[in-house]
């Protein structure tokens, strides 16, 4: 191993320091920051920080890097940078603050002035408290905004569902269309069924599918989203069926990871087999929402 080798891991035990010591500054200041929530976006924003000091300082940038194992090879490093930015955005949830291309640049620009050790934009120890205070109010008028624009896109859409002949409804709001009838045996609301699905927003954007997943997957109806609870029994065992979800049977105006507040929804679900009654577990939610 060469020279290079060696100083490109004295600066993985650096970064490794470095960052320790970060999460330590995030620590004492931890009493600046009542919504727990910012706190720990803030902990992984300075490990982040401390992570390209390390990595783009001189040294790093000299040193001779060890090969890269087979599963790595297969990226550029531009697009494993990318991939990065792209992990980072998604951490801290900038596309749900419908952050425009203005702030964008004016975040990269924070970015390089730390990277080019060029100082803070401001005093730290006095915006940090205006810092936090702006983006709780900025993600709640951001939710409140897309509360009201998709409940009023749910009211139009189920508007247009009422009366139509291919559609049927519960008295819940539960429009349905059943795709294939199945066989006699049907779920009751404590049975543990097997299913494919997939769901998406209005829009047609797909929020999620085990299909996707390759594999179907098994949830008890009464512990997951009210209208799968009152659709799939629906059904006979091997049929399908189509529902249309408003969102106070989805996941309401506070949404999930994945699905805005007061979505409405349409899963297509295949119902494979009722597996029978489950013993009282765990509330679950949809596989793949978090």
């Amino acid at each position: 191993m060469g020279l290079g080798f060696w100083s490109f891991t004295k600066k993985r035990i650096s970064l490794v320091v470095s960052i320790r010591k970060t999460c330590l500054i995030a620590f004492v200041l931890n009493a600046s920051f009542a919504n727990e929530y910012l706190m720990r976006k803030f902990i992984v924003l300075v490990a982040l920080c401390a992570s390209v000091q390390a990595l783009w300082s001189q040294d790093a940038a000299q040193a001779v890097l060890p090969d890269l194992h087979p599963e790595v090879e297969q990226f550029t490093s531009m697009e494993l940078l990318e991939t990065w930015g792209y992990l980072l955005s998604e951490r801290f949830n900038l596309g749900g603050l419908d952050v425009t291309e203005f702030e964008i640049d004016a975040i990269s620009r924070g970015m390089k002035a730390y990277v080019n050790r060029d100082g803070s934009p401001t005093d730290l120890a006095k915006s940090i408290d205006p810092m936090q205070a702006y983006f709780v109010e900025r993600e709640e008028t951001v939710r409140q905004n897309h509360l009201k624009i998709n409940k009023a896109e749910e009211l139009e859409y189920f508007d247009g569902l009422f009366g139509q002949p291919d559609y049927q409804s519960l008295g819940t709001g539960l429009y349905f269309q059943i795709l294939e009838e199945g066989g006699e045996k049907r779920a009751g609301s404590k049975d543990r069924v097997r299913c494919h699905y997939r769901g998406t927003l209005l829009d047609g954007t797909e929020f999620d599918s085990s299909y996707d997943r390759g594999e179907p997957a098994e949830f008890v109806l009464n512990q997951v989203i009210a209208a799968w609870t009152q659709g799939v029994p629906l059904i006979g065992e091997g049929g399908k069926i189509k529902l249309y979800v408003p969102s106070e049977l989805g996941y309401g105006d506070e949404g999930t990871q994945g699905i805005p507040p007061a979505s409405a929804l349409i899963f297509e679900i295949e119902l494979i087999e009722v597996l029978g009654p489950d013993a009282p577990g765990t509330p679950q939610k949809l596989p793949g929402i978090n």
